[in-house]
């Protein structure tokens, strides 16, 4: 006499649970790699809030590191920091222009704490200026302030 098993299979869960975990600690890296950049600071906040949103595009921030309201412990590009002197400039300005080169439509976000006085962001906007003219380009860079969001 035959008789007909059948027997049926159920898929294992565990390759599903491991891709899980693998989505999980991907994206526990790349948010703790996007932070990197980000120097804590006490941001301006516009009153009346007459900001407009950033629009969707390529980007480069540049954070001005207070070291006190005279003088700036440098700049931060890319999680180098680059010191506030002519030879830390003429680096900002190439690694600047590197971004420059690779999409011309790169803007530049200056981040600065909001007790910052202009004489720490007048020499990130005298690099980019010169890093427009090493790449290039025929416009002026284009040029933004980060400030903290209305809430």
């Amino acid at each position: 006499m035959r008789t007909n098993r059948r027997h049926i299979t159920v898929p294992g869960i565990t390759p599903l649970i491991d891709v899980v975990f693998l989505l999980i600690v991907f994206f526990v890296v790349v948010s703790s790699v996007v932070d990197l950049d980000r120097v804590p600071m006490d941001l301006p906040m516009p009153s009346p809030a007459m900001t407009v949103p950033p629009l969707e595009r390529s980007a480069v921030v540049v954070n001005v590191i207070p070291a006190d309201e005279e003088e700036a412990m440098g700049y931060r590009l890319d999680g180098e920091t680059f010191s506030p002197d002519s030879d830390g400039a003429d680096l900002l300005r190439h690694a600047l222009a590197a971004h420059l080169l690779a999409d011309p439509s790169t803007a530049l976000v200056i981040r600065a704490d909001r007790a910052a006085r202009s004489e720490l962001v007048l020499p990130v906007l005298d690099v980019a200026r010169r890093a427009a003219a090493e790449a290039g380009l025929q416009h002026p860079v284009r040029v933004e302030l980060a400030v903290e969001a209305p809430r």
